[in-house]
């Protein structure tokens, strides 16, 4: 599936580079006639019921002026497009055969182009994502008992002193689900929590396996030496709402599996977005080719953790970082198998925002590109669900997670940050959450850098 896949995209793009005139709003029939222009419908897109961009023909009478490209005929230009849909369309099918089973999110489909070389470009993207990446976990629905989880989940455990320790753990969990969200129906809290995926695990298992953020003396020391103060524009006007996802500056979800590699996935996605803003291309990257070659003097174990600054300074040091297509991820160390040629970005450095400074993030993030920070997670945030988290346990003044921040709203009068995870698209708000902002809630303005490129 995976070769066909391939070979019938590379047909495709072939084809695509052929015809870079083909821009929107650029078919017209000869002067006097009726004209055609073709507009995009782009609704949500979700892989587990996948809805694809439809091309639409509206009449409209003459043209106010003579296009400036040469005419094409909109048949030529609608059947390209459609070839376009169809390769997509096998692409996030043979995602779903593998195991894919989250959600690219309405903002990624609704910026995969207006003409046909910009969408070329995120089908590039969209299957590099899709080759580099580790399946989902299974999604959990409904669940009432224990029973009904395992049915759902799939597994097993090893003894029957095993399988007795999960049932106590899902249980506990799943009444901290129900009280929690007894509490938001009444109003008292303002976010939900969901029973998934991870529900039993240990907590010694859910701060080995999805976080991971450590830091040392040397990663420290190396950092230290070459970590920059922002640039700041004190007068800059930001918007108050913001979201790098709506101008396309961010890749889908991934997830990190059973590797302590969170620190990995906020440091590409920091560099993802910064190439976006300055070059308009939104790169994937590899987070294997840290976890891979990261060394323990900068601060690097791979799934034994480490922080995205001193990612960021290894990044510098190599001079570049691997295509996540041409570098996959397999959430387990291996040896390090990167060449210059497999290099899909650089940067030149790295800033800090001061700490607790969350008015310079807030000018970063609206002005720049998003932040890799530093957040508290613990038991609730596992199967946090919707809405704006606000569990006052994580505020204990430590961080053991690494995120990226995307942006930040307001709703109903409280201000948040738009946080991305690496704990696949099952979870949360397809993959991201939402947390206070103005109070360094759980630790997120604590440490929060940004690479410079």
């Amino acid at each position: 599936m995976k070769v066909i896949t391939v070979a019938l995209i590379a047909l495709i793009l072939a084809v695509a580079s052929a015809h870079p005139q083909i821009e929107r709003g650029s078919i017209y029939a000869p002067s006097g006639r009726f004209a055609m222009t073709e507009n995009w419908a782009a609704p949500p897109v979700d892989l587990s019921l996948p809805i694809i961009f439809l091309p639409e023909a509206t009449p409209i009478r003459e043209p106010p002026q003579e296009p400036k490209l040469t005419p094409r005929p909109l048949k030529k230009n609608i059947i390209m497009r459609q070839l376009l849909i169809l390769t997509l369309f096998v692409a996030l099918a043979s995602a779903q055969f593998g195991g894919f089973r989250g959600n690219f999110g309405g903002n990624f489909a609704a910026n995969l182009g207006s003409n046909l070389e910009q969408h070329a470009n995120r089908l590039q993207q969209t299957v590099s994502v899709i080759a580099s990446r580790l399946p989902s976990p299974p999604v959990i629905t409904n669940v009432k008992d224990f029973g009904e989880f395992l049915a759902q989940s799939g597994k097993t455990y090893a003894s029957a002193a095993d399988r007795q320790l999960r049932e106590g753990i899902f249980g506990a969990r799943k009444s901290l689900v129900d009280a929690t969200n007894a509490a938001f129906k009444g109003g008292a809290k303002t976010y939900e929590l969901a029973v998934n995926a991870f529900a039993d695990l240990t907590n010694a298992e859910f701060l080995k396996q999805l976080t991971g953020l450590r830091k040392s003396s040397s990663g420290e020391e190396s950092a230290k030496a070459h970590r920059l103060s922002p640039k700041l524009n004190k007068n800059a006007k930001v918007p108050d709402s913001f979201d790098w996802r709506e101008k396309g500056g961010v890749t889908p979800v991934k997830f990190q599996g059973d590797c302590g590699s969170c620190w990995s996935f906020a440091a590409t996605g920091a560099i993802e977005g910064h190439v976006f803003r300055k070059t308009g291309k939104l790169p994937n990257l590899s987070e294997q080719n840290l976890v891979d070659c990261g060394p323990k003097n900068l601060g690097l174990d791979g799934c034994d953790g480490g922080f995205q600054e001193y990612a960021f300074n290894f990044v510098k040091q190599q001079d570049g970082i691997a295509v996540g297509g041409k570098y996959p991820y397999v959430d387990r160390k291996d040896n390090c198998k990167y060449k210059s040629n497999l290099s899909g970005a650089q940067i030149t450095g790295f800033a800090a925002i001061p700490p607790k400074d969350e008015k310079a993030m807030k000018t970063v993030i609206a002005t720049q590109g998003p932040l890799a920070c530093s957040v508290y997670g613990l038991e609730s945030l596992l199967l946090y669900k919707s809405g704006i988290y606000a569990d006052e346990e994580c505020n204990k003044g430590e961080v053991n997670h690494s995120v990226l921040v995307v942006g930040y709203g307001s709703e109903n009068g409280q201000d948040y940050w738009i946080i991305k995870n690496s704990w696949d698209t099952i979870w949360g708000e397809q993959g991201y959450f939402r947390l206070p902002r103005g109070k360094n809630f759980c630790g997120i303005a604590t440490e929060c850098s940004y690479p410079i490129v």
